[in-house]
């Protein structure tokens, strides 16, 4: 999820808009509304949310709801645990699959840097406010029940 979420500040980073641009981002409008604390990463394409989540903030992005934009596609995710503190076993990888069936529309997964994450991946020219809200709320609590997972 680190790389993921580097990758897309460093893809959108070279397509800031010109100083004066007014944001036209469909996304832009529904962050907004989400309440929370926000970090403009990249304008129009890239924010945090430092204040979503309840998991304990850590290295890197773990613990922050992260939301991006590129193109028709958008992404709402957290990296729930860091790789250097992931500890696996049989039973937490059956725990993570049954999460994974459980949370509507929801991925968990481990990415290529080998950190825990969850997301829900977003077709931009087709989604509402409504839509938006509930996902970020299905992020957020999953968030939580994966780490509560990893408490166990």
């Amino acid at each position: 999820m680190k790389k993921l979420a580097l990758g897309i500040v460093l893809t959108l980073a070279c397509s800031i808009p010109a100083l004066g641009e007014e944001c036209t981002s469909k996304l832009q409008g529904f962050v907004n509304q989400t309440g929370y604390k926000l970090i403009v990463a990249k304008p129009c394409a890239v924010w945090i949310a430092s204040d979503a989540l309840t998991i304990p903030h850590g290295e890197g992005l773990t613990g922050l709801l992260l939301i991006a934009q590129q193109g028709d596609m958008g992404v709402v995710g957290a990296v729930v645990q860091p790789k250097a503190k992931l500890k696996l076993s049989a039973d937490l990888l059956l725990k993570l699959m049954q999460l994974n069936n459980e949370l509507e529309y929801t991925k968990v997964g481990i990415d290529s840097d080998g950190d825990l994450f969850v997301r829900a991946e977003l077709h931009m020219t087709s989604i509402t406010a409504e839509e938006f809200s509930a996902v970020v709320k299905t992020i957020v609590e999953g968030s939580n029940k994966v780490y509560d997972a990893l408490k166990k």
